[in-house]
């Protein structure tokens, strides 16, 4: 209710029990508990930390069976409020068994779903496999991690989508000075259409809220996972022989998400084969670069780190990965229907996070080239108008608000809060040599880095940004964690010269045929390095998340070029090391699990 001043209030009522409730009861304060009484019992709170009895988010837990009963039950509340709403939130928890068969039943139903959207795609066996493998290893991840656990700006996120469930028109644009509001809408109007439909069954328990809401965005990821697998089959395909084919094969795609021609044949022909075991060893036999460099993408640690954090990131990730799905196919076959819906996924890219805009240089590179290439430029200025108008309207919605505010000196820049509000402790050093030195020890031997500690390379731009790309800004302190960070670490290293390496053996046809993938990583790297350059800060990996599909492909692509040119050994020492570093991201992954 709403709060008519600030002071210590008594809460008296009724808690009524049924046969099967959990006597294991949450209670959310707004803004603390002082005192809790039932049936005329005093219960002690003296264990429960202070900050978790004025958490108004997650409050606290405690089990009441020795107090509770069957039926009504007399519950009195001494509790300080401070103005605003107040009130206490009260809720069963489940208890572990129950949480089991709840998470179970959960990955059952992700699994059913999957499939379904697998076999409805028509996606090969290489893609289906890992795209379900991809889902397990993210559930596992789900099931320990709450909304507050290695989040980033979680507060701001969920303010943004509250504002949207209850007002559900766009904010003033004074707003945009603070939180979250200077984020375009589109994400924050799909939490607030979940937002609002989740409280119909629990209007209040924002736990619940909070993690259906991590399911949203665990979906999105997952949209990520699958245009980013079917990119890679789709590159890494044109490097398959076939008797009555070319050396470097072009197949012919069909529009959506399904597969070439070639590898559709090559998958009937697997599926062909006796025995489901037999099937995928074939599978991996013929595939093998796509099946790794796949589960490279599919497993990489930071991915997953990110999978299940609520923000607008991970529906952008989708969403780019999409939209850069459809301009590789615009690229490879002209055809207009797949530049529309480029510009069209690339728009709602857009109207999610700022980042977005980067498909537009991409899409003007590869619209340029063909105009270069052909000289028909009549034919692709006609066919870039829709595009454009629709790729530009999502621009000014997205820095609208920015640059009005701009202009009246209400905003420093344009994409980036005033630096001068910012902490002392965040900022590092702008110089050359912060850009240009690696500290390859340090990557290595410093499992994880730290935004305020110098000793593990936040002043290096490479080392920092490489090691968020594994691990985020986050720590992991069980020794498992710990080794397989060291090792995962040291795999990239090798990993990143392995890939220079194959650079230099690469063709002017490969870097043709993997022009959108390299240009939208070229263009992601730009503007992280530019944002570095204009914001001495650390700037986190989370923002160039897609770059990891062109790290994959690049490295892919090493692979098949070593393998065409007979070294056989480096082949499969990239293959190798690939692998390794996929397990090791595995356990990872899985030590979170076990020390959560």
């Amino acid at each position: 209710m709403q709060s008519n001043e600030s002071g210590v209030y008594r809460l008296s009522g009724t808690l009524t029990m049924g046969k099967y409730t959990s006597t294991l009861l949450r209670f959310i304060p707004d803004d603390e508990i002082y005192t809790l009484t039932i049936n005329q019992h005093p219960i002690d709170l003296s264990m429960i930390p202070a900050h978790e009895r004025k958490d108004y988010s997650k409050g606290f837990t405690y089990e009441l069976k020795d107090y509770l009963h069957q039926g009504d039950n007399q519950i009195e509340i001494l509790y300080m409020d401070q103005g605003g709403l107040m009130g206490i939130v009260i809720s069963a928890e489940s208890n572990g068994h129950i949480k089991r068969i709840v998470y179970l039943l959960f990955t059952t139903v992700a699994l059913l779903l999957a499939l379904k959207i697998t076999n409805a795609c028509r996606l090969s066996t290489p893609v289906k496999v890992l795209f379900i493998g991809a889902l397990l290893i993210r559930l596992v991840y789900f099931s320990v991690t709450t909304a507050d656990i290695r989040e980033h700006d979680l507060g701001d996120h969920i303010g943004y989508t509250e504002y949207l469930s209850q007002h559900w028109m766009p904010p003033p644009v004074d707003y945009a000075v603070g939180g979250a509001f200077f984020h375009p809408p589109l994400y924050y109007y799909t939490g607030a259409i979940v937002y609002k439909a989740t409280q119909l069954v629990e209007p209040s328990n924002k736990v619940i809220l909070f993690r259906i809401q991590q399911v949203l965005v665990l979906i999105y990821s997952m949209g990520f996972v699958l245009f980013g697998l079917m990119i890679l089959q789709e590159l890494l395909n044109l490097y398959r022989k076939s008797p009555a084919q070319p050396e470097y094969p072009t197949p012919e795609i069909i529009l959506g998400p399904q597969r070439s021609t070639e590898s559709k044949e090559s998958t009937e022909s697997t599926e062909s084969q006796p025995g489901l075991f037999k099937r995928l060893c074939k599978s991996f036999k013929d595939e093998s670069v796509l099946w790794v460099i796949g589960a490279l993408f599919a497993f990489w640690p930071v991915a997953i780190i990110h999978s299940v954090r609520i923000g607008n990131d991970p529906l952008l990730y989708f969403l780019f990965t999409a939209s850069l799905y459809y301009i590789i196919r615009w690229y490879r076959h002209d055809q207009k229907r797949d530049l529309m819906i480029a510009s069209l996924v690339g728009a709602a890219a857009i109207l999610t996070k700022a980042n977005g805009e980067i498909l537009v240089a991409v899409l003007g590179v590869i619209g340029l080239y063909k105009m270069v290439s052909t000289k028909q430029w009549a034919t692709y200025f006609k066919m870039a108008i829709a595009p454009c108008f629709i790729m530009l309207l999502a621009v000014a919605i997205t820095v609208g608000p920015g640059l009005i505010l701009k202009m009246q000196g209400k905003r420093d820049k344009l994409y980036i809060d005033n630096i001068d509000g910012l902490s002392q402790a965040n900022l590092v050093g702008n110089t050359a040599a912060n850009y240009f030195w690696f500290d390859a020890k340090i990557f290595i031997t410093e499992p994880f880095t730290d935004p305020y500690d110098d000793r593990m390379g936040r002043q290096f731009f490479w080392n920092y940004l490489g090691k968020t790309g594994l691990f985020g800004e986050f720590k992991y302190p069980a020794l498992l964690n710990v080794n397989t960070a060291v090792i995962c670490s040291f795999l990239a290293v090798l990993m990143f010269l392995y890939l220079l390496f194959g650079l230099y053996r690469m063709t002017r046809e490969d870097f043709k045929r993997m022009a959108p993938v390299l240009l939208s990583g070229f263009f992601l790297w730009a503007g992280v390095t530019y944002m570095r350059m204009t914001f001495p800060a650390n700037i986190d990996f989370r923002y160039i998340v897609p770059i990891i599909l062109t790290f994959c492909a690049l490295y892919g692509v090493s692979i098949l070029r070593f393998q065409q040119q007979g070294a056989t050994r480096l082949a499969n020492i990239g293959l190798t090391m690939s692998a390794l570093f996929s397990l090791s991201a595995l356990i990872f992954i899985w030590g979170i699990y076990l020390n959560s």
